[in-house]
């Protein structure tokens, strides 16, 4: 029996600069990783670095150009429009991952995201959704339905956990605290792909280990990670970011 293929999303929590991005797409297609992850637009809890914005879009189309599907966060419907129209005229169009990030929890926008995609997007094009920063399973089931009754298909949605803000007790000093349960319950009674973010639940290098090892004893279907050429220059979530050697000893541990 053939066994199905892990989804391995990696790359930098933001682009930076052309150069960073093409250099982690390159060393991504050496070991065969085809979605590369980069935040153009980034929601802050502080003020800090927002992004490049539009101008990275250009980036990522050189990075589909190499074959390699893009992922970016999406935070209105008139991003996806922008993406999508600029990778269409110099990159393959075909190779986009848009994702909702957990700040994005108004469903107006949730729903308008998805509509975007399911109107203007090749049928390649998919939407990964990532858990609210609280801890309830009917909200998270609740921003399914919103995406779903866009009309877009569900065989287009990837789900994401990457833990819930802590309360209490983090001995572990987590960013985010884990329920891989409840990740499971999603992931049945919605039928739909769930990866786990050990980035964004660990908050160190360490800890992203750590997730990913107890992570193996459920039944994800692949992960999304960030890793950087350099982590201890990266202008956001640097304690995170794992550089390549440390990546690569990530895969055989997953």
């Amino acid at each position: 029996m053939k066994t199905k293929q892990k989804i391995i999303i990696a790359g930098p929590c933001a682009a930076e600069s052309q150069e960073q991005v093409i250099s982690c797409a390159k060393e991504l297609k050496k070991r065969g990783i085809k979605i590369m992850r980069a935040s153009l637009w980034k929601p802050r809890t502080v003020p800090g670095f927002e992004g490049v914005g539009e101008k990275g879009v250009t980036w990522l189309a050189q990075v589909t150009k190499m074959g390699i599907t893009v992922a970016t966060e999406v935070l209105f419907p008139d991003q996806v429009s922008l993406v999508l129209k600029i990778i269409g005229k110099k990159g393959n169009v075909n190779k986009i991952l848009f994702w909702l990030g957990s700040r994005n929890q108004n469903h107006y926008l949730q729903r308008g995201v998805a509509l975007r995609i399911n109107e203007e997007a090749p049928k390649s094009v998919r939407l990964l959704i990532k858990n609210q920063p609280w801890k309830e399973e009917r909200h998270w089931l609740g921003i399914v339905d919103h995406v779903l009754s866009s009309g877009l298909s569900p065989k287009r949605v990837i789900l994401n956990h990457r833990g819930f803000s802590p309360k209490g007790k983090n001995p572990l000093k987590m960013r985010n605290l884990p329920d891989f349960e409840m990740a499971m319950r999603i992931k049945e009674k919605t039928g739909l792909a769930m990866i786990v973010d050990p980035s964004h639940i660990g908050g160190t290098v360490d800890n992203v280990f750590r997730i990913i090892k107890e992570a193996k004893q459920y039944d994800f279907d692949g992960m999304m990670v960030e890793v950087h050429p350099e982590p201890e220059k990266a202008k956001s979530d640097a304690k995170q970011q794992l550089n390549f050697q440390e990546f690569d000893q990530l895969l055989k541990a997953f």
